[in-house]
């Protein structure tokens, strides 16, 4: 999740085309039983004109089943954002390959606990001793010690600027060696990895990691900061070419398809009990953190603990869990959260555009259900561009 990069994008307000509320369908969809649906009917379309945004698609979860999806605007220009539309959720890819290590430990076939070095040695790493202290366990919690990208170095060559488990640090090279060990280990590539263990298994369809021509029409065009659509796939370090894959960013998925996913993982499908509850603790603390540290103030509490679990940001409360993720590139926008203690409640929010963080916010408060990650993202804006975050 490029986050920091989406909190520093300016916030402009003025308009751009939209299109009116679809409803479509999506999984077992009822309007009607989501009590806020017609706020979100009429402030969706106000937020994309406000934001300069592109489209949105939303999924209301309750009880394990979808109660609501509603998509608004453009997937690309002219074209409307519907249920077929793929988005690109950036580092919401991150969950997935998160998901497929996990129920790969639970099936005895990988120990979160085992050197990634017994099975792959990274070019840039091999030589360094600590290499063989990283394991998945660490990647997974963002303990690598290693920075986000290759591009943050000097020289492009991966480095340790930590040693690994000693701090939180978010990385999405990481996650890559991660993938590249578990092709090394099982004998397959990554792809086929994911597709059996998890996409097969929950039925999703609409959904890749790589960049396919079969894709091209569905998938949506990036909008920037300043309203104005850019090439498609493109990154804010490099263009994506066909046949380019990552585990840690550009997943392409449906919000139903993301919505079958989102199920499963708050029902613990395919964990032990004891790795499910593993998952939700927060092993990687922010505090500390300066771009992620919460500041208590009058108008937001501050959870006891929080951080990375194993592949979600967990807030603990000490009374109850929000488990929160998401994916920022420089046109789109992914967040989706959740509460162990409403089980098979959650939130999906995908939106087509750079500006997409504040509309992010403007619709959680539309929806109106988890109030205290609303304050929590609204202080890191604020704390970031020492400009005032939409209330």
């Amino acid at each position: 999740m490029k986050w920091i990069a989406a909190i520093l994008i300016a916030f402009i307000c003025q308009s751009c085309s939209l299109k009116d509320a679809r409803h479509d369908g999506g999984i077992a969809a009822a309007h009607a039983s989501f009590a806020r649906a017609a706020l979100l009917d009429a402030g969706v379309p106000k937020i994309i004109k406000a934001r300069r945004i592109a489209g949105v698609g939303i999924a209301v979860i309750r009880a394990g089943q979808v109660a609501w999806t509603g998509y608004y605007g453009e997937q690309g220009p002219g074209v409307p954002a519907t249920r077929t539309t793929m988005f690109n959720t950036a580092s919401l890819a991150k969950s997935i390959t998160a998901e497929t290590t996990l129920r790969l430990v639970s099936q005895d076939k990988v120990s979160l606990d085992e050197s990634i070095a017994a099975h792959y040695l990274e070019p840039d790493l091999a030589n360094d001793p600590r290499y063989r202290r990283l394991t998945p366990r660490l990647i997974l919690s963002h303990r690598s010690g290693l920075l986000n990208w290759e591009y943050q170095y000097k020289d492009e060559k991966l480095a340790f600027v930590a040693d690994p488990g000693t701090r939180f640090g978010y990385s999405g090279a990481a996650y890559d060696i991660l993938a590249k060990f578990l092709e090394k280990k099982l004998q397959t590539d990554f792809e086929s990895i994911v597709k059996r263990t998890v996409f097969d298994p929950i039925g999703m369809t609409s959904v890749s990691m790589r960049r396919r021509a079969s894709i091209d029409t569905r998938v949506t065009t990036p909008m920037n900061g300043n309203g104005v659509y850019e090439a498609a796939y493109t990154t804010t370090e490099s263009d994506w070419h066909h046949g380019s894959w990552s585990s840690a960013s550009d997943l392409f998925v449906s919000v139903d398809d993301y919505a079958k996913f989102l199920i499963s993982v708050t029902n613990n499908e395919g964990l032990s009990r004891e790795l499910a509850a593993d998952r939700l603790r927060p092993s990687a603390s922010f505090a500390g953190a300066p771009e992620w540290e919460c500041i208590p103030d009058p108008s937001l509490t501050c959870p006891d603990r929080y951080g990375f679990g194993l592949g979600w940001i967990v807030f603990d409360y000490g009374t109850k869990k929000i488990v929160w993720g998401g994916g920022n590139d420089s046109g789109e926008n992914a967040m989706v959260y959740f509460s162990p203690d409403n089980p098979g409640d959650a939130v999906i929010l995908f939106i087509n555009g750079g500006n997409g963080v504040f509309a992010s916010l403007d619709i959680m408060d539309l929806i109106a259900d988890r109030p205290e990650l609303a304050a929590y993202i609204r202080q890191l804006i604020e704390r970031h561009t020492h400009a005032q975050a939409p209330h």
